[in-house]
């Protein structure tokens, strides 16, 4: 019995051992003769090459992940030791290759004689906003005149305050990872609205950022109407109370080419957003609400600079009454007075007779 147990050990033994151990001397073969060359087919006289076996579809993804593991930390070595610009964009394009984003927009302030831009993409394919395009477009809301349109300033300083602030933001931006870069200062305590408990960043003296919902919020208008020019008529506007513009939450504007009853139609159909129609100005209102407050929509047939006049759309023919009335009354005489000023005799210059 143990002889038998001994025999089936080694047998083991030599299937599991190297070829070279158990290889024996192949004897050559003897010279073909003539005769036989010449019935052999010259296909089959030729030497046979083995094709060699590629890897797998598995082995080559192990291979290219291990490759980026190595790859991509020795640059970042490089970059901080103070290596040449052209190592950091390549860590940069890296990133962006592995960072899902959604197309580029157009983004432009709408006022006169000035009109800031921006171009790039508002979120990543999740839906998070970037943090190029919250600190843009918040820059873009500010009120007054821009005296300061540094969007790298304010992509910096955003950066630096993002997490103490808790927001998610996809940063397409960073030239390296967030937690190795050294030198940056601490972010100092957040602030918050008293209303709305939302973090009260301050990128300049007027620019406060917005609420990240309202990124996403011009995403879904972009979704809808691809490869038009959003133009932010008013933005942050504090001092108004309970206005969601004083907390940062709602931005006033327009989609270029698109009318303002189609862009009003599909803005109803956001989750937790309010619409705000305005038949007589050039802009659709758009602002975030919470969860629990749901959506809110609202016609205000008042023009620029005037009183609001709240109405349903479409009107009642009570509210066409009342709306007709008040063109009538109120504004009829003013532009009699004008129409009277502007045709008086002094007012017009004929031109001279031709002799």
């Amino acid at each position: 019995m143990s002889r038998a147990l001994i025999r089936c050990v080694f047998a083991a033994l030599s299937l599991c051992a190297p070829s070279v151990a158990t290889a024996q001397p192949r004897p050559v073969p003897a010279a073909p003769t003539a005769a036989a060359r010449a019935t052999v087919p010259a296909a089959a006289r030729a030497p046979v090459t083995p094709r060699p076996v590629g890897p797998g579809r598995l082995a080559l993804a192990a291979a290219q992940s291990a490759v980026d593991e190595v790859i991509l930390p020795r640059i970042e070595v490089r970059a901080r030791r103070g290596a040449p610009v052209e190592a950091e964009q390549s860590v940069r394009g890296a990133r962006n290759a592995r960072l899902c984003l959604r197309p580029v927009v157009t983004v432009r302030r709408l006022r006169n004689g000035e009109m800031p831009t921006w171009t790039g993409p508002l979120t990543d394919c999740t839906g998070r906003p970037t943090l190029a395009a919250l600190a843009a477009v918040s820059l873009l809301a500010q009120p007054g005149r821009f005296t300061d349109f540094d969007v790298d300033a304010a992509i910096r300083e955003l950066r630096r305050v993002a997490p103490a602030a808790g927001l998610s933001l996809a940063d397409e931006t960073a030239p390296r990872a967030r937690a190795r870069v050294r030198g940056r200062g601490a972010a100092p305590p957040i602030e918050r609205d008293r209303l709305t408990h939302d973090p009260v960043i301050m990128l300049t003296r007027n620019a406060r950022v917005l609420h990240p919902r309202v990124i996403q919020l011009m995403q879904g208008l972009f979704d809808r109407f691809p490869g038009r020019t959003a133009e932010i008529v008013s933005g942050y506007r504090p001092g108004e109370g309970r206005s969601r513009h004083a907390h940062a939450r709602a931005l006033d504007l327009r989609l270029r080419g698109v009318r303002h009853e189609d862009v009003r139609d599909y803005a109803r159909t956001l989750p937790d957003a309010g619409v705000g129609y305005y038949p007589n100005s050039v802009f659709v209102h758009l602002d975030t609400r919470d969860a629990q407050e749901g959506g809110a929509y609202w016609t205000d047939f008042s023009g620029p600079g005037e009183a609001p006049r709240y109405g349903h759309w479409p009107p009642t023919d009570q509210e066409v009454s009342s709306e007709v009335g008040w063109m009538v009354n109120d504004r009829e005489p003013d532009l009699t007075t004008a129409r009277e000023r502007e045709w008086s005799p002094e007012a017009v210059h004929l031109p001279a007779p031709t002799p």
